[in-house]
């Protein structure tokens, strides 16, 4: 998107897979070999599609829980603090380093988490870990 709206960057690869392709939304989130490990430890049988909402909607036949949406949030933005950790703090991407941000902001939407939502969403939690 900057690309097209002509914002000057040194490249538009995507860092996380050593610029191996263009950096775009789908790349990022779901194609690029770093993202889809981490959906892969989240969701073993997770393959990606062409489009975000083919892959929002693989996600939720896999996970089958009712904050499919939660998840699949805190992945993407666990994905871009990586990402962007590597850019502007020189941390290296890690699967650990992802799933650490991941289960320290889940812990936080489970406090949000609606108590009719709150026993699924626990028992998902502890299975997890």
């Amino acid at each position: 998107m900057l690309q097209q709206k002509n914002f000057f960057l040194p490249s538009y690869a995507c860092i996380l897979c050593q610029g191996a392709q263009s950096e775009s939304r789908d790349h990022l989130f779901f194609r690029c070999p770093f993202s889809l490990t981490c959906w892969r430890y989240i969701c073993p049988q997770f393959v990606p599609h062409m489009n975000v909402h083919q892959n929002i909607q693989a996600l939720k036949e896999h996970l089958m829980v009712p904050f499919h949406m939660e998840i699949t949030t805190l992945v993407c933005w666990s994905i871009w603090k990586v990402r962007d950790d590597y850019i502007f703090k020189n941390i290296r991407p890690s699967l650990y380093r992802c799933n650490q941000i991941f289960k320290d902001e889940l812990n936080l939407v489970f406090h949000r988490a609606r108590r009719k939502k709150y026993s699924q969403f626990a028992n998902w939690i502890a299975n997890f870990r």
